[in-house]
């Protein structure tokens, strides 16, 4: 993801530090381009997205324009909106405890359609994005230190997660470390799902957690690396594949995962396990678990 300066040109409402972006998008109509300068905006509630809204961060240099809360359960509500787009800015402080879970904390919660470009997510107790709809795009986004213990007990409830979905989505090119559970969480038959070209570093429980779904899913290209070290759980994985079908993990590089770089689960709930197949991954050592069971082939692994 990038990391160093860029120049942006955003035609559309400009916005500048000082202004109360709560109402600022209030007062807009539904596909509005904000142009967001560089600077920090503190809201004390969730900024609402609108159909088409689109929300972007105009700077030179490092940082991004920071939008934060301390008091918020979510920074940015997109529920109910369809093909917005918030880009180029910083996220973070979104709050709540197990009483809310899991419609709290959130950096970005709901959206059908959504786009995320070169958004950093950061410190927000229980997601950095949740809760969406259908289309999840996250391009070129840096999604680190969400999740907290509340939002991680083991009760059925736990819902912490970089970016956690019940409907399809599409991770490319992201860095997505150091989350206090799962980096990637496919849940509930979230379908469709591409995790490409991303580096998940130092999560929790995984660093992609997929389960009770059908996909195509395709996890490839990545670096998956030091995740798993919840120290109270059973399924610590780089990757975790649990009650899944139709799943090709290929041309990754794992390393220094707790107790399996990929772990392939059934658990005996829907779907059954299979069409799944594990390829051409470097494990640096990393174990690889589940090649027995029916419906998983594992080939070319080294």
């Amino acid at each position: 993801p990038p990391t160093g300066s860029t120049v942006i040109s955003c035609a559309g409402k400009h916005v500048y530090p000082g202004a109360n972006l709560v109402s600022v998008a209030a007062g807009a109509p539904a596909g509005t381009t904000f142009c967001i300068h560089q600077g920090t905006y503190s809201v004390s509630q969730a900024v609402i997205v609108q159909d088409g809204d689109r929300f972007i961060g105009v700077y030179q240099s490092l940082p991004r324009p920071i939008v934060k809360t301390t008091s918020a359960r979510m920074v940015f509500n997109a529920a109910g909106s369809n093909r917005a787009l918030i880009q180029d800015l910083r996220i973070e402080g979104a709050v709540g405890d197990q009483s809310c879970q899991p419609n709290c904390g959130r950096g970005i919660s709901g959206g059908y359609n959504l786009t995320v470009a070169n958004v950093r997510l950061t410190l927000n107790k229980n997601q950095a994005i949740g809760g969406t709809g259908g289309g999840l795009l996250v391009k070129d986004s840096e999604i680190d230190h969400n999740g907290s213990a509340p939002f991680a007990q083991q009760t059925n409830l736990e819902t912490a997660a970089g970016i956690k979905s019940a409907n399809p989505m599409n991770i490319q090119n992201s860095y997505i470390h150091d989350n206090y559970w799962a980096g990637v969480w496919c849940d509930d038959n979230c379908g469709t799902m591409r995790v490409q070209g991303s580096r998940l570093i130092n999560n929790g429980k995984a660093g992609i957690h997929t389960e009770i779904s059908v996909g195509p899913q395709i996890i490839s290209g990545n670096t998956i690396q030091g995740n798993g070290h919840f120290e109270s759980w059973s399924l610590e994985a780089g990757v975790l594949i649990n009650s899944v079908r139709d799943v090709d993990v290929y041309n990754n590089t794992f390393g220094g995962n707790l107790d399996h770089g990929i772990r392939v689960v059934e658990d005996s709930r829907w779907p059954v396990t299979g069409d799944v197949s594990i390829h051409d991954n470097t494990m640096n050592g990393n174990l690889l678990n589940g090649c027995s069971i029916s419906g998983v082939s594992c080939f070319n692994n080294r």
